[in-house]
Parts: structure tokens; sequence; C-alpha cells
């Protein structure tokens, strides 16, 4: 073995190289041991056993052989056995000494496992007791801490101060024993603290929206007058302390969010609502206490209540409020819904918003405040109304009315059974005509109201509506049947604005512009005063009727004191003579006049137009008077104050018929539209019925009646002159003894004062137009009838004819001095008592030549008379024929 050469392993043998050598194989030991042990020849066992033997020997020399040729590395295959051998000796020993020190350190820790364990124990106990005492410390300060977060308003953080306190009062905290006080503490501050959210959220949906049109009140009013009122002056100062916040929705957010974390009061949703609904009621008081102040402040008496003007103001102001109050409102609603779809994604229901709990409340929450609006409107306007049933306000039963209002399609059957409160807080004087100027406003709100809720009809609507039917309309039926009688009853002495007016018309004419007023202000219903406005025309129709009837009628005293017409009144109501009396040019002149209003084109007459128009208009009468026997002076209207009443109720009806269309026409488009589809049924005083009419056709057919009775006064008038003229005149005819140096006849006289009184009252009432018509044709008038006369003239003297051409004389004079035209009319009736100063001879030779001037039938007057009054031929029989006869001749031949 040499020292230098490394070790060097034995090389080994794999299965493959020990079945391919020569070396007996391993399987071949095995069958030698098999053949050995199984083998039952001894001598096969012997040869056996020799083979292995000599085998062993093989073995041993090639092992021998090998060592020796292999000594080096079986050398080294020795050391290092031996090495490894000792190395795996001592880490043995090692592990061992390991073993036992581990086994010592596990004796010495179960040793003190237990006072570890206990020591552990006493630490977390000193823990979770000074964890305790720092919670109980807080739950000492969180009133204090909550006191000023509700000071600053940081509610949020006042909340959760809370109801972390709660947690932990009802959770570790809740088995200690002595915590009452403190717990007592807590539950009143979040009380405290929830009362205090839910005052600011009322002051923010209800206060701020309506002291906030109360500011511009106080604003608009002098320094010294707000000092003058304690409300005013905290207003003013709220006013100009007020600073720009956060947006309304933040805040209530933030308030909305506060009240959840409270713990408490499931309503407290409810407790909002109904804390906003007394604050609304508050406010109503409070803004009506804030314009009865400046009513009292604009009257300069704080005595005095104001008028509707300032309850206008007032009703307008609530339902600005009102309305700024709903988005308020709605801002609310959305919020509180917005946390309701927030807490419906929460599992735990005991975590959920505290305003969560009702169903839908969103909805809930605009229907409360639509419920409590209503309410303090409704109380308000019932404090402005007096609501007292129309039987207290008159109770006597017996007192005799002008009309009756139960015949209409409207009269109501009930009224309404409350009174208002004796210590009302109100702007003016309570009235059931208040709610005219209150009703505009409150129709816009009701609508609102029935929009945002969506039900029809709103409370507001039904309260307004069953006051105005059972209660208003009454009341007005009755106002207005007490100020017509009133008026009707009244003296007839021009004293109003227009003093060709009657006062009755102007009084009715005011009557009627109240019923148009309501009609427009409150024109839901139109259909029940325009039922109202059309008794009133009928009643004021009747009225006229009786007041003409008693100014034309006179008692006979030779007949039995029977009634009876005045002969102008009968003429005047003769249909076929009104019809060819208004036919005429004259006429129609005056009727431009009577609707000057409308423009038209005046009328111009010729000379031949005048004088064929006044020819026929004398025919007319002539025809109907000159026949008469005698006529009364019962039969003439004498009496000046009639002619006044005739006159002014010509001018008034006329003036009352253009007043009453101006209203009409007046009326707004809609409710004209509403009017023509409604039907009207009606009785009046004559018996006459109205059934199923329009309501606005029966109006003007009033109005036409008293147009026609307006027309027939001025006919009647200008008949009236007219039968002065005939009274007057005709007895001329008669004969009498008179000189030549007497003045004109009385009848003349007479007559001339009695056209200058008609001339000076008329021309004080009618128009120059109408007073033309009445004078105009007068002359030729009193010419015809002086020719007219001149038949039944049994004769005249010189003396008697001088006595007639005076007395045409002073008909022309008179006639002259009133119209201020020369009467040429006249001077034909003088020109024809003139010529009976000639012969009759002579007078029918001059005839032909005056044919112009006169008609075959007044010169046969003319000759006849002249025939009569002849000393000779009067006394001729068939003197009177033959002259007739020769005027009939000489008047053909001259054709």
């Amino acid at each position: 073995m040499s020292s230098t050469h490394p070790p060097v392993p034995a090389a080994r043998r794999t299965g493959g190289d020990r079945t391919s050598s020569g070396t007996p194989s391993t399987g071949l030991l095995i069958n030698v041991i098999r053949t050995l042990t199984s083998s039952v020849s001894e001598d096969q066992r012997e040869l056996e056993k020799a083979k292995l033997e000599k085998g062993f020997k093989e073995s041993e020399k090639l092992i021998d052989r090998l060592v020796k040729e292999r000594h080096n590395d079986v050398e080294h295959c020795l050391v290092s056995f031996r090495e490894v051998s000792t190395g795996i000796t001592t880490c043995r020993e090692k592990v061992n000494n390991v073993r036992n020190a581990l086994q010592t350190c596990h004796s010495l820790l179960e040793c003190r496992r237990d006072d570890l364990k206990k020591l552990w124990l006493e630490n977390s106990q000193q823990k979770y007791v000074c964890e305790i005492l720092n919670q109980l410390e807080e739950l000492k300060e969180a009133p204090s801490k909550v006191d000023l977060a509700m000071a600053s308003g940081q509610y949020q953080e006042a909340a959760r101060l809370i109801s972390v306190s709660g947690e932990l009062l009802n959770g570790k905290l809740s088995v200690i024993e002595g915590l009452s006080q403190l717990r007592k503490s807590i539950l009143e501050s979040a009380q405290a603290l929830a009362k205090n959210i839910i005052r600011e959220i009322s002051v923010m949906i209800v206060v701020d929206p309506f002291e906030k049109y109360m500011f511009d009140i106080v604003l608009s009013l002098s320094p010294q007058r707000v000092q003058e009122s304690e409300q005013c002056q905290k207003l003013y100062e709220k006013a100009i302390s007020k600073t720009e916040k956060q947006s309304l929705s933040s805040r209530l957010a933030f308030s909305v969010a506060a009240l959840s974390e409270l713990e408490g009061d499931s309503n407290v949703l409810e407790q909002v609502l109904h804390l906003s609904s007394l604050e609304i009621r508050k406010q109503v008081a409070a803004s009506v206490n804030l314009v009865r102040t400046k009513s009292a402040i604009d009257s300069g008496d704080r005595s005095l209540e104001g008028d509707q003007t300032h309850l206008t103001q007032l009703i307008q102001m609530i339902v600005q409020q009102i309305n700024e109050c709903k988005q308020a409102y709605s801002v609310l609603a959305e919020i509180v819904a917005t946390s309701n779809n927030q807490n419906e994604g929460k599992k735990d229901p005991s975590q959920s918003n505290k305003l969560s709990n009702v169903p839908d409340n969103a909805s809930h929450v605009m229907s409360s405040f639509w419920e409590s609006a209503q309410s303090a409107v409704e109380s308000l306007v019932s404090d402005h109304l007096d609501i007292t049933p129309l039987v207290s306000k008159n109770p006597l039963e017996s007192k005799k009315r002008l009309f009756r209002f139960d015949a209409t399609a409207y009269a109501g059957t009930s009224t309404v059974n409350s009174s208002t409160a004796p210590n009302a807080l109100v702007v003016c004087q309570p009235s059931a005509y208040n709610i005219v100027p209150m009703f505009p406003w409150l129709r816009g709100l009701m609508e609102s109201i029935e929009k945002s809720t969506g039900k029809q009809p709103c409370p507001l609507r039904i309260f307004t509506h069953n006051f105005i039917t059972d209660m208003f309309v009454e009341r007005v039926k009755a106002n207005l049947a007490d100020k017509l009688e009133l008026a009707l009853r009244a003296s007839e002495n021009p004293t109003g604005r227009n003093q060709n007016v009657l006062p009755s018309c102007e009084k009715v004419l005011d009557l009627c512009r109240e019923v148009h007023s309501l009609i427009v202000h409150m024109d839901l219903y139109a259909e029940r005063f325009v039922a109202i406005w059309l008794l009133l025309l009928s009643e004021y129709n009747a009225n006229v009727n009786k007041m003409y009837e008693g100014t034309t009628l006179s008692l006979a005293e030779i007949e039995g004191s029977v009634c009876r017409r005045k002969i102008s009144a009968a003429w005047a109501a003769d249909e076929d003579i009104s019809r060819l009396l208004m036919s005429l040019p004259n006429w129609q002149m005056a009727a431009i006049d009577m609707t000057a209003g409308t423009p038209t084109s005046p009328m111009i007459e010729s000379e031949q137009e005048i004088r064929q128009r006044n020819e026929r208009e004398s025919d007319i009468l002539i025809g109907n008077l000159a026949t008469q026997k005698k006529m009364e002076k019962i039969e003439l209207v004498t009496d000046m104050n009639d002619v006044r009443a005739l006159a002014a109720l010509h001018e008034s009806l006329r003036w009352f018929a253009v007043e009453v269309r101006k209203l009409v026409a007046s009326l707004p488009k809609q409710i004209e539209k509403n009017l023509r589809g409604c039907l009207v049924h009606l009785r009046q005083k004559d018996g006459q019925q109205l059934e199923n009419e329009p309501v606005l056709k029966v109006m003007e057919e009033f109005v036409r009646q008293l147009e026609s009775i307006s027309d027939t006064c001025l006919l009647m008038l200008h008949l009236e002159l007219r039968v002065h003229c005939f009274f007057h005149l005709l007895p001329i005819a008669r004969p009498r003894n008179s000189s030549v140096h007497e003045e004109i006849d009385q009848e003349v006289v007479d007559l001339g004062r009695d056209l200058q009184t008609f001339h000076q009252l008329l021309s004080g009432i009618l128009s120059q137009p109408k007073l033309r018509y009445i004078f105009d044709g007068l002359g030729h008038l009193c010419a015809a009838i002086f020719i007219h006369t001149s038949q039944h003239m049994p004769r005249l003297s010189e003396a008697g004819k001088k006595r007639i051409c005076r007395d045409v004389w002073g008909v022309q004079q008179r006639l002259s001095q009133i119209t201020g035209r020369r009467e040429a009319a006249l001077d034909r009736a003088r020109a024809f008592f003139e010529l009976l100063s000639h012969e009759p001879e002579r007078l029918i030779a001059l005839l032909p030549d005056k044919r112009s001037q006169f008609s075959p039938m007044e010169m046969n007057h003319l000759i006849s008379l002249s025939v009569r009054s002849h000393p000779v031929l009067a006394n001729q029989p068939g003197a009177l024929e033959q002259k007739l006869n020769q005027l009939t001749v000489i008047l053909k031949q001259s054709t």
C-alpha cells in the first residue's frame, strides 16, 4: 500500500456483470442450497457440497488475489468506515444530550405554565377595567359635549355622541349597577336633541318660508313704525341679521340624518309633522297679526280694522307662504324617500331609519302638509266670514220682500250653521262678502292642492263650495233684495253722479255691477249669480212698468173714478200709431242720438222731406184727435213732476240699458261662453214664465223691454205736446164775443205757457236731438190745426178773422222763441185766414195760384168758411154748393 495514492473505492459488480462472468452466480448458489436441502441422495448432497467447497475455495483465492491487488483501496475503506462510525457515535451522544436538555426544559415549562396563565388573566382584567373606566368618563362628559354640539348646530355630532353612549349603556355597561342617573342624563339629552332637531326642521320647512314674505312687509315700514310693534321689531331684527346659510336641501339632510342616529320613539316623523302643523297655524296667525298691524299703521289708528284691500293682501301672502312651504316640504319628502330606499338594503331592521317606519313616507309628508295647510286656511277664511245662518240675520219672517228667489233654478235649500269665533284675529270686519276678494287666491290654492294630492275635490274646495252655495248665494240674494227695496222706495230727486238719471236707476245699476263683479271674481258660480242678475232686472222691469203706469194713468171723476190712460200714453201704447211714428225720419234721427256710442253717419233731411213727414204726422194726429167731441184736461199730463219723471225715466232707462250691455260685453270670453250654454227658468210677477231659455238671451230681452219703455216715454212726451196743441187750439173754433182790440185768446196764451214750461223742463234733461224731435213739427201741426178747425167755425166776423190771425201769430212767436227758428209753417195758416178778407168770388179766382200752398180739401174749407162768413151768401140756399162747384171747375181747368 503506498501512501501517495488516494484510496480508490472497490469496483462493484452489477447483476448483469455477475451473470455474464465465469464465476458462479447467486442463482447457482441458491440452486445448490435448494439441492442440498431437497435432495434425498446423500451422494448428491456430497457432490453438491464438494462443488460448493470448491467454489468457496475458488472464491477465497479470488478474494485474496483481489485484496492483494486492491490493498490500498481496502485500507482506505476501512479508515473511512472507522471515521464514519466514530462520527455517528458522537452524533448519537449529542442527540442524547439535546433530548435530555429538552426533557429538562419541558419539565421546567410545565412548572411555570400555571403561573403565566394566572398573570395573563390578571393583565387582561386590568385592561378591561381601564377601558370601562375610560368609557364611564366619556359617558360623564357626553351630556356636556352634546350641549356644546347642539349650541353650535352640529346635530350630527351630538346625535353620534348620544348614539355611542346609548350603545355603551345598553351593551357593555348594561350590567353595571349605579348608572341610572347617568342613563337618565343621556336620555334627557337625547330627548332635548330630538326636540331641537324637530324644532329646527319645523323652522326650516314652515317658519322660514312664512317669514320670508313677512320680512317684505316689515322692511317696507319706516323704522319709527317698526318700533311701535314688538312683532315688527323682532322680524326686522331677524331680517337684517339673517345671513346666507347652506341650501335648504343640505340642512334638511343633515337634520334628518342626525335624527336618524337617535334611538327612541319610532314615530319621530309624526312628531315632526305634528309640530309643523301647529307651527303652520301659528305662522298664519302671525301673518294675520302682522297685516292687522300694518292696516292699523296705514289707517293711523290701531283701534281701526282694515278693509278688504288688506284682506286681499293677507290671503295673497298666505297663499304665497303656503306655496313656499310646499317646496320645503317637497325637499323633506325627497330626503325621507331617499332614506327609505337606503334602509331597504339593510338586513337588520333594528338599524333602519326611524323616519322610515311609516309606509310611503314621501306621500305621507305631503298629504300631512296639505291637510295642515287646508285646516289653517279654512280657519282663516272662516274667521273672516260671517258664518251666521241667514235666518238669524233676518228674524222677522213677516217682512215682505220685493221679490223672491225661490222660483229660480239655482235657489239654495240649506244654510251653514257654524258661527265665527268671537275672539278671532281678523284684518277686517267679518262678512260673507269677504269671500269675493279671497276666492281667486283660494281657487289657485285649491287647484294646486288637487294637482299635488290627486284628490278631487279637496277638503278646502268642499268647505268653500258649501259656504258659497249654501250661505253666500243666499246672503247675496237677501242683501240685494234689501238694497233693491231701499233703492226703489227712496226719493227720485236727482242727487247722484248724473243729474239726468233717476237715483233708483243708478242704485240698481250699482247692484248690477256688484253682481257683475261677483260673476267675474267667482266665475265658477257665474250661473248662480247671473240668475240673481236676471231677477234684479225682472224686478226693476216690473217696477219701471209700475212707475210708468202710475204716471200715465189718471182718475176720471166724471166716469165714476174709473182709471184710464192719458191720451198720449194711449197713443204711444197703440202698436200701429207708435210703429208709424217711429218710422218717420225725425224719430230715426233721435234714435241715432240714443245710440251715440255707435259710429253712424248723420241723417240730413231736405226741406221737402221735412214738410212731407210733418204733413204725414199731422194727418195721423188730426185724423185721431180732431174728431173727438171733447178733450178733458185730466187726459193731459199737466203735472210737471210727471213730465220730469217721464223725461228722467227715458234718459235713465236708455243709460241703464247701455251700461248693462257694457257690463255683459265686459264679461271674460270664457264666462260668456259658459253662460251661453246656461238655460234659466224664471217666473215673473205678471205670471209669465221663461222656461229653458238661454240666460244671456233673457237678459237681453229684459234690457230691450226697458229700452222699449224708454222709447215709449220719449214718444209720449212727443205726443203730449201735440195733445196740448189740440187741447188748446181746437176750442178756438167755438164762437165767442170779442172786440177788435182784444189780445190773443187765452187758449193760445195757455198753450204758449205750456210749451215754454215743457221746454224749460226738458232742456235740462234731454239732449238737443231729442229736444228737437219733441218740438220740431209743432209749427206745422198748429198750422194744420188752425186750418182744420176752420170747418167747425160757424162764421167769422172781421174781428174774428183778426183774432184768429193774432192767435196764429202768437203761437208762431212763442214757438220761434223756443226753437230759435221762424216757424214758417204758421205763415201758411195766417195766409189761410187772411184770404178770408176777399169776397168769395175773388177768393175762388185767387185759389188756383195757391194750389202749392193749400190742398183741395183746405181750399174747400176756406170757401166754406168764406161763404158762411158772408152776410148775403150765408143766407142763400145752395150758395155754398155753387161756390164749391165753381172752385172744382176752376181747379180742373187750371191743371
